[in-house]
């Protein structure tokens, strides 16, 4: 995250997918987000019944294990599902309402973006802005938000899909130091950006974040997502994985008790799959050194577990930085440990997150088609299957290095709208830009004045592209 050159470098890799010695682009090896941006058209099955509005425990209907009522208000995004008063769970799946898994027909005739959970009973609202009332049939209720004028924009305002890289908890030599984190949240809201990414491995960095949402953005609208950084504190590969599991513990438990209440979001980790790769693009188990493994996984077990261990309503995410290692998620998930053999080895400790991180940058190709063994793949859809949790982009960004002003405004506009047209049907919940500042590869340089023509870009296209 702080040295996006070699992010770039690193993903220039020197062997083939099939572990060959030919160099494949980024380009070539990885346009390979998501084949086909369609969305699926409503189905109309299934009916609801409201809520009575009575809190405490309920029992699940469809699993019949007591689970406790959400509290008036809650609005999805960012929750990820409601339980109701009569423990009925209800979440949003490519523009679809479900309750308890099944689809629920709300008289919509486009896709859903937002429920709400209010005074017992369930909302809905759609992409032209339209609420629907839970019953038998819905009820069109208009475009008034239910909690009234006072909470009209509250949806649009907790939507963290617009997002953006920073470094406020920075030290001197800085300009995220220097410049305070009031001027900092004014070209966030400038911008139209509702979720600001920052790099923490100390209390003391957590304690600048904590000043940050005590102050200015405290009811600002925008939200800050720390991402727990362990190689600053003296993680590294040749640790043994129960070290490395105190080390990430003792970082998460660290910074998560001076952000409790808070944060509802904590990223553990950034890029460390760089360090544990030994060969090929990351797509096989086989590319994956069986000796950094254990370190790989110990410290991000860790901080997973310090994580909730302080606070377990926050919502932990855990991701990568090689375009092509979504293998090596899959594998943390399913407890398989590389040996040199194309499947590995099974047994060992699984790991389970909230939200699925990657990262992607221009020099990976076109984010909807990339290429394994010359065929386009999905990768976007294999987070989905493999996990079926929200997927976070906590770093995107233009070929900082090569791209004039014109490629840089031109990639912008591009990325924007292919994300936003797939968010619903990947549950892609946030795409965060890296970064707010930075010479090479930020909408400002780094005197923290001067603007770029991407700037007005992002911006345009976020007003014009509310979520």
């Amino acid at each position: 995250m702080s040295k996006k050159l070699s992010t770039q470098v690193k993903h220039l890799l020197p062997v083939g997918i099939d572990g060959k010695n030919d160099f494949i682009s980024r380009r070539s090896f990885l346009s390979l987000l998501m084949a086909g941006a369609g969305s699926a058209a409503l189905a109309a099955c299934g009916g609801g019944s409201e809520g009575d509005g009575s809190s405490g425990s309920v029992a699940n209907v469809a699993t019949g294990v007591s689970k406790a009522a959400s509290a008036s208000g809650t609005v999805i995004p960012p929750a990820s599902s409601i339980t109701d008063s009569a423990g009925n769970v209800w979440a949003l799946s490519s523009g679809h309402v479900t309750r308890n898994g099944s689809n629920v027909s709300t008289g919509s005739s486009v896709a859903l973006v937002n429920i709400l959970y209010y005074n017992g009973t369930i909302y809905a609202k759609n992409s032209s802005g339209v609420w629907y009332k839970n019953g038998s049939p819905w009820a069109n209720i208009g475009s008034t938000d239910p909690r009234g004028t006072a909470t009209s924009n509250a949806v649009s305002n907790n939507s963290l899909f617009y997002g953006m890289n920073g470094h406020m908890a920075w030290g001197s030599g800085s300009i995220y130091n220097t410049m305070s984190a009031a001027a900092q949240l004014a070209i966030l809201k400038d911008l139209g950006v509702t979720n600001y990414r920052a790099d923490v491995c100390t209390a003391a960095m957590a304690q600048i974040l904590a000043n940050a949402l005590n102050g200015p953005f405290k009811n600002s609208g925008v939200s800050i997502l720390p991402v727990l950084n362990p190689p600053s504190i003296g993680w590294n590969v040749s640790l043994s994985e129960s070290a490395a599991y105190t080390l990430g513990y003792n970082l998460a438990t660290s910074v998560t008790k001076v952000l409790k209440g808070l944060v509802k979001y904590i990223e553990c980790g950034n890029e460390l799959d760089v360090n544990a790769r030994s060969n090929g693009n990351g797509n096989l188990t086989s590319n994956w050194d069986p000796k950094a493994w254990g370190s790989f996984r110990g410290v991000i077990r860790g901080m997973v577990d310090g994580v909730r261990a302080i606070d377990p309503t926050i919502k932990v995410g855990v991701g990568v930085g090689i375009p092509l290692a979504f293998r090596a998620l899959q594998m943390l998930w399913n407890g398989i440990t590389p040996d040199g053999s194309a499947n590995g080895a099974s047994g060992a400790a699984t790991i389970r997150w909230d939200f699925t991180c990657y990262h992607w940058y221009e020099s990976s190709g076109d984010v909807v088609c990339g290429w394994i063994n010359n065929q386009c793949f999905d990768v976007l859809q294999s987070l989905k299957d493999a996990f079926g949790v929200p997927i976070w982009l906590t770093e995107w960004g233009f070929h900082g290095q090569t791209d004039t002003p014109d490629q840089q405004v031109a990639y912008v506009n591009k990325a924007l709208a292919e994300y936003k047209s797939v968010k619903d049907k990947y549950n892609l919940q946030s795409v965060m830009m890296y970064a707010v500042i930075d010479d090479s590869f930020g909408l400002i340089k780094n005197d923290g004045v001067t603007k770029t023509p991407a700037y007005n870009t992002y911006k345009n296209f976020v007003k014009a592209n509310p979520v």
